[in-house]
């Protein structure tokens, strides 16, 4: 920041011409990548991926048109001696100098020096290489498929066909029977099927 640039939004406008083209730019990618996200056939990604996309957007709007005279504003509050909460009225003993800033001044004092010793490095090597490991174990814990209720409506009758099936279906995967080249018009066909069909629902152990 150039020191001849004093006033408050000259000060806001430099850093904006900045670090403003990485703002849009990030926001413009992530924008994009939930956009392109839509395409897919799942409606509940593709409700996801909209939301979040207008969301980067509006977000990105509001911290240009919103944020950023908030903070210019605020800066003038602080210029005129004003309090924060009621800005209607001056302090009398407002300080000149900043206060001193206490987090800051405890965190390079104390936090920093931790963060930099060998024995807190070795100590984060040592817990990373344990969450890795246990990570890995994991994985071989980890079940095959999506409860679907997760995203659907409790009550409805697709939820209850789902619980039910979480709750009734431990012994694995349904099972089908195909039949080709069948003709459906003739009874003795569907005699045989209906046979099938009560074999099959015999087999209590099983099925």
């Amino acid at each position: 920041m150039p020191d001849h640039i004093i006033e408050i939004k000259y000060r806001v406008a430099f850093g904006l011409k900045e670090i403003g083209p990485s703002i849009f730019a990030a926001a413009f990618c992530e924008a994009l990548a939930f956009f392109i996200g839509m395409q897919t056939d799942i409606p509940a990604l593709r409700s996801f991926c909209m939301v979040a996309g207008i969301a980067v957007i509006m977000d990105l709007i509001f911290q240009i048109l919103i944020f950023i005279p908030c903070l210019i504003l605020d800066h003038q509050r602080v210029a005129a001696k004003r309090y924060d909460l009621c800005c209607c009225w001056k302090s009398s003993n407002a300080p000149e100098k900043p206060r001193e800033d206490i987090v800051r001044k405890v965190y390079n004092q104390y936090f920093v020096p931790f963060v930099f010793r060998k024995s807190t490095k070795a100590l984060t090597l040592l817990i990373t290489a344990c969450l890795c490991i246990i990570g890995g174990f994991s994985c071989t814990k980890l079940l095959r498929g999506l409860n679907q209720n997760v995203s659907l409506v409790a009550g409805s009758d697709i939820f209850d066909y789902f619980d039910t099936l979480f709750y009734y279906g431990n012994a694995g995967p349904p099972g089908y029977v195909i039949f080709n080249n069948v003709n459906y018009t003739d009874p003795e066909n569907l005699e045989q099927m209906e046979l099938i069909n009560a074999e099959l629902a015999a087999l209590n152990e099983t099925i």
